[in-house]
């Protein structure tokens, strides 16, 4: 029994990354793997004194006969590895659904994105910080609202970071490699979950949980929680596509696209002025992709097992 969490990964969570790095292969490059282990690291980091905080103050509980043993601040090894697994196959299944994309045409300054997209960002930006301030009314009160309001508190600050950033470049995406990305994984995870309440593996304290089910075992904070997370892993790949696109786009501002720009670089790039010349290049690459999707389609999908600036530069050929 005490390998039961362990067995949660060996059958559920490393299996399914597996497949999806078998699948990702043949197409990642070390883009790809910078970005998924800056969104590990990230992850990680931010996770662990606020799943530590659940843990000391019995929020959340593991049975000592469920888990290992090691921890860290509490938290058991177990729980650490799954910060890891799951932000590593959501990266790989959103890598995956935007690898045939150029991120060079979905770029749009902030000024010229059209009424609804301008209005979709600010009204998900008031989503977000209402749900942060519901989060810390719920947690503020205690009772069976606090889990729920431990997640608000935490994870909408940094929705609301990756969003502002980001947010205008997620909409222009095609709807399947953001929406798929955070629901499939949602899914799957929300089944894992529910075997894992009902065996006993892990639970929620009785005093801090609303009692609501989604489906069998599965209770509502952890529903929320897995989707929360998911949304995150994908806001913050998108933020981090938005810096990539905008550093390939530009030669004039970055004569040198690195694959593994530095952190200060994807902040130049998330801040940079827009100019109208700068908004023609962007045309210029939508209709180069428009008119190289009529003539080939196949030549378009072709071009992404190329990355970067170069990829750019065989579409304005």
């Amino acid at each position: 029994m005490a390998y039961d969490y362990a067995l949660v990964h060996l059958e559920f969570t490393i299996p399914l990354a597996a497949l999806l790095t078998l699948a990702n292969y043949p197409f990642l490059t070390r883009r790809h793997w910078y970005q998924t282990a800056v969104l590990v690291l990230i992850a990680v980091v931010a996770t662990i004194p606020w799943d530590s905080y659940l843990v000391r103050h019995h929020v959340w509980t593991y049975p000592p006969d469920a888990i290992l043993g090691p921890t860290l601040w509490s938290i058991p090894a177990e729980e650490l590895f799954f910060f890891v697994i799951q932000t590593y196959t959501t990266s790989m299944i959103y890598h995956l659904a935007n690898k045939p994309l150029l991120h060079a045409e979905y770029l749009c300054a902030p000024a010229a994105a059209s009424w609804l997209v301008s209005t979709l960002h600010k009204v998900v930006q008031v989503v977000i910080m209402d749900l942060a301030l519901l989060g810390f009314y719920l947690a503020s009160a205690g009772g069976r609202g606090t889990y729920l309001g431990l997640i608000l508190m935490w994870a909408c600050p940094f929705a609301l970071l990756t969003w502002s950033l980001g947010g205008i470049f997620i909409i222009a995406l095609p709807w399947t490699s953001t929406v798929l990305p955070i629901v499939l994984p949602t899914l799957y995870l929300w089944a894992v979950d529910e075997g894992a309440l009902r065996r006993g593996t892990w639970s929620i304290g009785s005093g801090t949980k609303i009692g609501t089910t989604l489906y069998g075992s599965l209770e509502l904070e952890e529903a929320v929680f897995f989707l929360a997370t998911n949304v995150l892993i994908v806001f913050g790949l998108g933020a981090f596509d938005h810096a990539l696109a905008v550093i390939d786009a530009f030669p004039d501002v970055f004569p040198c696209a690195p694959e593994c720009p530095s952190p200060v670089m994807l902040i130049r790039a998330l801040y940079m002025p827009w100019t109208e010349a700068r908004e023609q290049r962007i045309s210029g690459i939508r209709e180069a992709v428009a008119r190289l999707c009529r003539k080939s389609r196949s030549f378009y999908l072709a071009s992404s097992t190329f990355s970067g600036r170069l990829r750019i530069d065989l579409v304005l050929l």
